[in-house]
């Protein structure tokens, strides 16, 4: 089913999911320098984005409204989720990023219903439809989605049940848990500090696992590794001058400016970046609207 076709009204005895709040507010740390221009939320997908790839899939269900919370570029933000779906939209602006805990607890009085929480550097397909009626089925107040372990890098598991799980940045929580999070006025700690309170009032973390593939998309050469594991691609508003050498796989984004005499390999350019007469792109990622000289 894609976001253009019906939408699910999954709902058992009354409960429903109300909303999805995707996290796009952050440091962004790992993608230094390109998180510096726009939050890595707006890194490109094929031919979207990681937010956008992830707004698309959840337009799938009845929802009431789709909330972003932002502090870099917040009305780029919006306007991407606003391309993928067509409802109510909410623009969560935090000046400095406050933690998922403290993102809930300061807007306590939207989490009344089911909410989807995911996170927005990441590429998967979500099972969307499937973990929303096991978590309504089932009683559940919080459940995260679960898969295998990647075959690169190294990460800490979650614990569920006993066992060291791959969260895969997806999680649906009810109203209690929002609530917990006020009433404790938590800022960090999602899964250490709101979970313990959680646990004290006999709420369990339940998971649903599956199989599918994990992109992580948080750090630059993952990144430039997986998008280029897509092909080559250029963008038809690139402009491309002679004596250009394109070696190995790369991706040129809109409005990239590439000069005479420039080589590029294995390398993605982002939307308006340029590479002057002489320069050379190897193995790396230009940030959008950089221009990158002659190496010497």
């Amino acid at each position: 089913m894609t976001a253009t076709g019906k939408r699910s009204t999954v709902n058992f005895s009354g409960r429903y999911i109300q909303g999805v709040l995707f996290l796009t507010a952050g440091y962004g740390t790992r993608t230094e320098p390109l998180s510096f221009c726009r939050p890595k939320a707006l890194l490109p997908w094929l031919d979207t984005t990681l937010l956008g790839n992830l707004v698309s899939q959840f337009a799938v269900l009845d929802l009431e409204v789709m909330a972003f919370n932002a502090s870099r570029c917040p009305q780029l933000v919006l306007q991407e989720g606003s391309r993928h779906w067509g409802g109510k939209t909410k623009l969560l602006f935090e000046e400095r990023p406050l933690g998922l805990p403290g993102t809930l607890s300061l807007n306590r009085e939207m989490f009344n219903g089911h909410w989807i929480i995911s996170n927005t550097d990441m590429v998967l397909d979500v099972p969307v439809e499937e973990m929303v009626e096991f978590h309504l089925r089932s009683g559940s107040k919080w459940t995260v989605l679960t898969g295998k372990f990647p075959d690169y890098g190294s990460y800490g598991g979650l614990p569920v049940n006993g066992l060291s799980r791959h969260y895969l940045g997806v999680s649906i929580i009810s109203p209690e848990v929002a609530a917990l999070a006020a009433e404790e006025q938590l800022a960090t700690g999602f899964f250490t500090k709101l979970r313990r309170v959680a646990a004290a009032e006999g709420i369990q973390v339940r998971e649903f696992f599956t199989d599918t593939e994990w992109l992580d998309m948080g750090e630059v050469r993952l990144f430039r590794k997986h998008l280029l594991n897509r092909g080559s691609y250029i963008h038809p508003s690139a402009r491309i001058y002679d004596e250009v050498t394109l070696e190995g796989f790369y991706w040129i984004g809109s409005s990239c400016t590439i000069s005479r005499g420039v080589l590029i390999r294995d390398s993605v350019m982002l939307e308006g970046s340029v590479l002057l007469p002489g320069a050379s792109l190897v193995n790396g990622v230009l940030p959008w609207f950089t221009e990158e000289l002659k190496n010497d």
